[in-house]
Order: structure tokens, then C-alpha cells, then sequence
């Protein structure tokens, strides 16, 4: 029978990683570091979480400067003082550590991770999103649930080299007219707090419209950009497939003797971007609200 109520569980939920992750702390502080290196991002002052992503100065740790950082960086899961809560703190970067520290490692690491995707399905199962949003911040004020969210990664193996990079690319999706068109007609149900009814209604009739005359040849793009994150691209010795390219919010935790090859992360942007010239046509926005684009072939 059940005894905790969601709020109760939540924090219980919290309570727990937050033990685990002292242990790992404790454990981190205490066995020998070979190297490591992190790169610390600016801050996003609250109010700019919005505006376009130009460039981003990386600062960078090395040694017992970067341990502790990324030890802190594990444990820590709310927004930083006059900071956007809206974006979430990320520190890429990594500890290498001798190779038979995963067997004291990996158990530990496992129950983390484990513990997180708890947490997860614990919010998730609070129903819609503002109910998510109540649970979380009735039970546990100031935290973001994807700094909880993030996995920790732990590399063991013949790794190559490693390289950071960063990914700002854009969602595309293609969609047919009467995709599109059925799309619209559900959001006729889905009328925004502060919009008046007659006039969402005269909305969508419009872009119904706009849609229908559209030539049959259009291809329609639903192109929505993703927020700028670092990554990083792993080149293995001993497995297949060899290329791997992972998220780096966090540090990476790497237990090996030798040293790979590593390529650090750059400041943003790392060069300038030629247009693409290999298609003939040209794109524009036709349904803001729904990023919408369609695409025109030229002769």
C-alpha cells in the first residue's frame, strides 16, 4: 500500500540521490587524479534566457580546480543567484582517474543514474505539464529538474580520443498539407489563456486557408532551433561502432591508464558557417506559432 503522497515521495526521491551523490563526492576527493580539465560557460542572467546565442566565451580548470568544480557540479541542481531559471547550468569537461577505480566507480555511478531516472518517472507521472511544474517546486523550491534529469557518464575501455564541439543545429520535421491541416484543426480546442475565442477561431480559419491554396508540390518543414549545448565525440579502440557522440553537461568520469587523445572545447561559435548552396529554392515562414515553413523550388 502506498503511504508517501507524491510531494512526500518526491522528496524522498531527492533525499536519496542526494546521499549518493555525497558519496561519490567523498569517494572522488579521495582516490588519485591523473588529469582533468573543465570548462566553465557564463552565466545566463535572467531575462536574456530569450535572446540569440551570438558567442560564448569558455573559461577553463585544470587539476584540483577542476575536480572540485565538477564535484560540485554533480550536486548541484538550482539556478545560481540572478541567473535564468529557464537555463540550466552546464560544465563539459572530465576527470580521468586510474583504470581500476571503476570497480569502486561503476556500482556507485549505476545507483545514481538509476536513482535519477526515478525522480523522472516520479514527476512525470504528476500528469500535465503545469501539475509537473506544481509537484516540483511545491516539493523541493528552486531546483531544475534537468540538472536533476542528467545521467552521469562513466568511460572505461580502449578510448582513442575524445573531442569537444558544440551543436546548434535545428530540428526539421516534413510534413504533407493535410498533416498540417489536421494539426490546426486540434488547436482550434487549445484556445491560449488571454486570447478571445472568436478571434483564435478566425486565426486558424486563415491559416487553413493559406495551407489548402499552397501548389501540391510545396514540401512544408516544421524547423524549431535547438538550444546551443556542448558535445562530445568519442573515437573508440575496442568497440563498434567506434564513433560515439554524447552530451557534455557534466564531466565525464574516464577510468584509464593512458591518456587519449583530447581535443578541449573551444569558444562559440568555433568558425564562421558558409551557407548551404546546394539546393535551388528558398524558404519562408508562413505559420509563426507553429514554425512552419514552406519550401519553393525555383526553376
Amino acid at each position: 500500500m502506498e503511504t508517501f503522497t507524491p510531494k512526500a515521495a518526491l522528496r524522498q526521491q531527492m533525499s536519496e540521490l542526494e546521499t549518493l551523490l555525497a558519496e561519490l563526492a567523498a569517494q572522488l576527493e579521495q582516490l588519485p587524479l591523473l588529469e582533468a580539465q573543465v570548462y566553465p560557460l557564463p552565466p545566463v542572467l535572467q531575462g536574456k534566457e530569450h535572446e540569440p546565442i551570438s558567442q560564448i566565451a569558455v573559461g577553463q580548470l585544470c587539476g584540483e580546480a577542476a575536480r572540485e568544480a565538477a564535484i560540485a557540479a554533480y550536486q548541484h541542481h538550482g539556478a545560481r543567484p540572478g541567473c535564468s531559471t529557464k537555463s540550466t547550468q552546464r560544465l563539459p569537461g572530465w576527470l580521468r582517474l586510474p583504470a581500476r577505480c571503476a570497480a569502486q566507480l561503476s556500482p556507485l555511478v549505476e545507483k545514481i543514474n538509476h536513482c535519477k531516472q526515478g525522480f523522472k518517472t516520479l514527476v512525470q507521472q504528476a500528469g500535465g505539464r503545469d501539475e509537473k511544474f506544481e509537484l516540483v517546486h511545491d516539493a523541493l523550491p528552486g531546483v531544475i529538474t534537468l540538472q536533476i534529469y542528467r545521467q552521469l557518464t562513466l568511460l572505461t575501455g580502449e578510448l582513442h580520443s575524445f573531442g569537444f564541439t558544440w551543436a546548434d543545429k535545428q530540428t526539421i520535421r516534413r510534413l504533407g498539407r493535410e498533416q498540417v491541416i489536421t494539426m490546426l484543426e486540434r488547436s482550434r480546442h487549445y484556445v491560449p489563456m488571454l486570447s478571445n475565442p472568436s478571434q483564435w477561431q478566425q486565426m486558424v480559419d486563415q491559416e487553413v486557408y493559406d495551407i489548402r491554396r499552397l501548389p501540391a508540390e510545396a514540401e512544408l518543414r516544421i524547423r524549431r532551433p535547438v538550444k546551443t549545448h556542448p558535445m562530445v565525440n568519442l573515437l573508440w579502440r575496442d568497440r563498434e561502432p567506434r564513433k560515439q557522440q554524447i552530451k557534455a553537461s557534466l564531466p565525464l568520469l574516464l577510468c584509464a591508464d593512458d591518456s587519449p587523445l583530447i581535443k578541449p572545447l573551444g569558444h562559440y561559435p568555433p568558425k564562421l558557417r558558409q551557407p548551404r548552396r546546394d539546393r535551388k529554392g528558398g524558404e519562408r515562414l508562413i505559420i509563426d506559432r507553429l514554425h512552419l515553413y514552406v519550401y519553393e523550388h525555383l526553376d
